[in-house]
């Protein structure tokens, strides 16, 4: 097995299982970063440089900075974050999910591995220019339905941020 995948699955899995487990909402944040981060590193090690770079910009730069700006303008207290579990509870919990993934896990193992010889891949797979392709060519109609669903629901938060506006302005 290659050593950087398994590196990087050993990662992955441990910070999100940091981000699902810490009670600070801004460590849990810090975790999925990581998360993220080690998720490109797989892409990049299945030869996927594209989507490696869009997974950084559009999960890294964009979805988790929104997740910080929420959990900033909530501003939550530590009182606010609730009461952190028992012992019994949280060794029960473990216990729980330990037995679900190896329920989940037993049949995958049970199987033989078989020795396949995977399909070539072309050269250009991955890259902008197939994606690109793939993208305006076979996917031209529902990309361009997408787009216009992103305006429509852009248009839509500007007539309420300014319906607001208005309400606010009329109360005073």
């Amino acid at each position: 097995m290659d050593p950087v995948f398994l590196l990087t699955s050993i990662v992955t899995l441990a910070s999100s299982i940091l981000c699902v487990t810490r009670r600070n909402p801004v460590y849990s944040a810090v975790w999925l970063l990581v998360s993220f981060l080690s998720f490109a590193v797989l892409y990049l090690s299945l030869a996927a440089p594209f989507l490696a770079a869009i997974h950084v910009l559009v999960y890294t730069g964009a979805i988790l900075v929104l997740f910080l700006f929420v959990i900033m303008l909530l501003n939550l207290k530590d009182d606010e974050l609730g009461e952190e579990y028992p012992a019994p509870a949280r060794i029960l919990l473990a216990v729980a999910a330990a037995g679900l993934f190896a329920g989940l896990a037993w049949p995958i193992a049970r199987e033989p591995v078989l020795a396949v010889n995977p399909a070539p891949t072309p050269a250009t797979w991955g890259s902008v220019e197939s994606v690109g392709l793939l993208l305006f060519e076979q996917y031209g109609l529902p990309f361009e339905l997408v787009s216009l669903l992103i305006i429509v629901a852009m248009f839509g938060a500007m007539v309420l941020s300014k319906r607001k506006l208005w309400t606010l302005r009329s109360a005073e």
